[in-house]
């Protein structure tokens, strides 16, 4: 491990403090009215903020140890050596007395460790020889998938950071945030290239621990930010701690090897000592016992001198600070545990700071809040679970297995009787038994063993769905649904699921938001010293762009916690862009879905749309021949473009050609329609800005008092009488584009009750058609004649049945022209009928004749 806290007093980027001529600082002269230095203020790191009235004040930005190294020096070396051995003896015991108020919760660590069955030395179970050792697997299944599921949402491949800008967006904002999120993605997926891997160990303790911790830090030897996962049971924290980040100390403990040691005296982070080398091994915590057994190492002998140091971050009234002359403040102690020296003493707040706020290097992560300042994990929630599980399960393996074991009892042949043997499981013991027996099942006798209970199995699968209840995930739930259920219903019962983790997976972001701030302060404090690699050199990144850091946040979502609710929620807008098409853009959802699905260069299958391009009218035509669109602009001469347009439109070999004009015809009049309204803009902006005596493109409609209503309706009648004399001969030849696009536009297709209707009007047809048939089959008089008349009367019912199909057809498809125009003849018809009955009303009826009275 290299240096561990960012300060690095011999980096030798010192600069020298302005003295006056008897080596007093600058500043006490300056103080009392002597003629100071003249610094230039372009040397300064410096932040602008311009005032409304165009004054300014200038900020000298803080930029940490390589600006002023005097600040953030180690101070062990200017107190005196009697008061830091007594502040080494008070804080080592304190720092004992920190792990002994947490020695329960060590020990609960270490069962959960064990629990998990990869040391092999999980408890419970019988002892005899042959017994089931084996461990259900609840316990390292739960880290195991809440592992993997967590890095999956916090640290994708293309990094764990995104922006998010608050209040006005300005492009400048934007340009800062979007280098910085480029930059910092390149960090933490490249430079810090063990970033994922100690972020990985951290999730996997995490619901064993309950909390465990990450440190961010700066090596000077590396050149770039480092980051190492610290856990639990190397954090101390006093017993009356409430809050991790507000506990009035945090000990790091810290084993580094005697070459380690000797770098850190040599790059100064330490003061140089006379040590001894460590010839014991420090006592290794119950966690970190049972985890070596998980990995299988051991130390025989402490070869490589490991010597344990106590990185302590608490407050501190320490009378020979210049700065705080004895205030409290916070700092960093660093204590060697086996010479019982304190080997650095850093200021842990910002040099501008007034209220000497704490500065944070180590990041808590938690799993499930409780009262106090520690988090509670697994063994804490399943932990008896697990143990009943273990137990149950050895249980019945042990009990098949004696009942599959050849364990007996066999006479001896003696005649003594009433011997009593005790018999160990799967062997085959001896007993004396009368003379004269020789039959064999008479000699032997298996022992009577329980077979394995049934009621235990049962039990078994009771309590693994109970500790599975606890740690369950969405995808669980999902089965219990069909592929037919309302995306809705999915969605809450993924969030029913996973509602556990769903919290977990929030604290998780929040905790990564601190990370990534603790980021930010090491590049602005070390941007210009870091080693950059090629990818990043042009992203022109700089440290002041790090001044402040609420622009970067964890791309991580703490409402989306898994890939299953983030399915279920594309595939709701699929389903409401299908039925609101007019309100979505397709394209974008469509390239949503599939990088949902992880379609793999998503870009090479979707369409090219060329981005709006200011063109000149005949270039414009031939983008709409071939179907493209043509954008319109304000300061073109939209006059010039619609006549051009019109021209190709109305020519029979261009615009008006079949072949074209179904595709140009629709471009093109969108395109005239967006000209002729930037046309009607200038005209209304042109008279109103010459009422106001300014010029067209100096004119600005919020920048002048005068009512401007009264201004555009009086400018309104002059752009109307320009419109009817630059407009009226362009009309017809606009009218007869829009005839020949309803030509070509394709007929509406028939909806379900549309086809359904036409059916049955074509079997109504049919069966009229049998019906005349019929009727003159029957009537033979006159064959002739009647064969002429039946002729008739099926032309008149077969003009009649298509007219009717043609209505219904109409009726169907919604053309209300054609609709129209039947019912119209029809009603013509019936008034002509009306008309003729009243000149020709029929004759009386004669008495006696063959409608009269008999």
């Amino acid at each position: 491990m290299a240096t561990d806290f960012p300060i690095d007093p011999e980096f030798g980027r010192f600069i020298q403090g302005m003295k006056d001529e008897e080596g007093e600082p600058q500043q006490d002269a300056m103080a009392e009215g002597e003629e100071g230095v003249e610094v230039d203020i372009d040397l300064l790191d410096t932040e602008i903020e311009e005032l409304p009235d165009g004054s300014a004040i200038v900020h000298e930005v803080d930029n940490g140890p390589l600006d002023d190294e005097e600040f953030y020096k180690n101070l062990a070396d200017d107190i005196d050596m009697f008061d830091l051995g007594g502040i080494a003896l008070k804080y080592i015991e304190m720092v004992e007395i920190d792990r002994e108020a947490r020695k329960n919760r060590d020990k609960q660590y270490e069962e959960g460790l064990r629990r998990t069955g990869m040391g092999n030395d999980a408890p419970g179970g019988a002892n005899f020889q042959g017994a089931s050792k084996v461990v259900h697997p609840v316990m390292a299944e739960a880290c195991v998938d809440f592992a993997a599921r967590a890095i999956k949402e916090m640290f994708p491949p293309d990094g764990p950071t995104r922006t998010k800008i608050l209040g006005d967006m300005t492009p400048d904002k934007v340009a800062t945030s979007e280098r910085k999120r480029d930059f910092m993605n390149w960090q933490l997926t490249e430079q810090i290239e063990e970033f994922r891997d100690e972020q990985e160990q951290m999730l996997t303790q995490l619901p064993l621990g309950g909390s465990q911790y990450v440190k961010m830090y700066y090596d000077e030897e590396k050149h770039r930010p480092c980051c190492e996962f610290l856990p639990i049971d190397n954090c101390l924290l006093p017993f009356a701690a409430g809050n991790f980040y507000t506990a009035q100390r945090v000990t790091e403990q810290q084993d580094i090897t005697d070459m380690e040691y000797k770098r850190r005296i040599r790059s100064g982070l330490y003061r140089d000592i006379k040590f001894i080398r460590a010839t014991m091994e420090p006592e290794a915590t119950q966690a970190e016992k049972a985890n070596n057994k998980i990995e299988g190492i051991k130390n025989e002998e402490n070869q490589d001198g490991l010597r344990r140091m106590y990185h302590i971050y608490t407050w501190l009234e320490l009378e020979d600070d210049p700065i705080t002359k004895g205030a409290l403040a916070p700092y960093i102690l660093m204590i060697d545990e086996y010479e019982t020296e304190v080997v650095g003493l850093y200021r842990n707040w910002e040099e501008d700071d007034e209220t000497m706020t704490k500065l944070d290097w180590i990041i808590e992560f938690k799993f499930i809040p409780w009262r106090g300042a520690y988090a509670i994990g697994l063994p804490h929630l399943i932990g008896g679970l697990s143990a009943a599980l273990t137990g149950a399960l050895r249980a019945l393996l042990d009990s098949a297995h004696i009942n599959n074991a050849a364990t007996l009892l066999k006479l001896k042949g003696a005649k003594i009787s009433g011997q009593s043997q005790n018999v160990e499981v799967t062997q085959v013991a001896e007993i004396e038994g009368a003379p004269g027996v020789d039959d064999i099942r008479k000699l032997a006798m298996p022992m009577p063993f329980n077979p394995p209970s049934e009621v235990l199995f049962k039990l078994l699968g009771w309590i693994t769905d109970s500790a599975k209840g606890v740690v369950t995930t969405s995808e669980e739930k999902i089965a219990d649904i069909t592929s037919q259920a309302p995306v809705g219903t999915t969605q809450a019962l993924i969030e029913q699921g996973a509602a556990v983790y769903s919290s977990i997976h929030a604290r998780l972001h929040e905790s990564q938001g601190r990370m990534l701030k603790v980021l930010g302060r090491i590049n602005r404090w070390y941007l210009d010293d870091m080693r950059l690699g090629e990818v990043v050199r042009d992203l022109d990144i700089k440290r002041e762009d790090f001044e402040r850091n609420t622009d970067i946040i964890p791309v991580s979502d703490p409402h989306i916690f898994s890939e299953t609710q983030r399915m279920a929620q594309t595939q709701a807008v699929m389903a409401m862009m299908e039925k609101y098409p007019q309100y979505f853009k397709q394209e974008a959802v469509l390239q949503r879905f599939l990088k949902q699905i992880k379609v793999p260069q998503v870009n090479e299958l979707m369409k090219d749309v060329p981005a709006p391009e200011k063109q000149d009218a005949a270039n414009e035509n031939v983008a709409m021949t071939v179907g493209q669109t043509a954008s319109a602009y304000p300061e073109q001469d939209h006059l010039g473009h619609i006549q051009a347009h019109l021209d190709y439109a109305k020519d029979p070999i261009f615009g008006s050609n079949p072949l074209v004009a179904p595709v140009f015809l629709p471009k093109v009049m969108s395109h005239i329609r967006e000209h002729l309204a930037l046309w009607y803009l200038n005209r209304m902006n042109g008279y109103v800005a010459q009422s106001l005596n300014r010029k067209p493109d100096e004119y600005k409609l919020l920048d002048d008092p005068v009512p401007l209503d009264r201004l555009y309706g009086a400018a309104s009648q002059l752009v109307m009488d320009d419109s009817e004399k630059t407009f009226s001969k362009m009309l017809p030849v606009v009218q007869q584009m829009n005839q020949m696009l309803q030509q070509f536009k394709p007929k509406p297709e028939l909806t379900p009750d549309g086809q359904v209707l036409l059916q049955t009007s074509m079997a109504e047809t049919e069966r009229r058609k049998a019906r005349d048939a019929a009727e003159m089959a029957l009537k033979g008089k006159d064959l002739d004649a009647k064969t002429a008349l039946g002729q008739q009367k099926l032309e008149l019912q077969s003009a009649k049945d298509k007219e009717e199909l043609e209505l219904q057809m109409a009726i169907a498809v919604g053309d209300n022209e054609t609709r129209e125009r039947i019912e119209t003849a029809r009603l013509a018809k019936d008034v002509a009928e009306m008309r003729h009955r009243e000149a020709n009303p029929p004759m009386p009826t004669q008495p006696g004749g063959k409608d009269g009275n008999q």
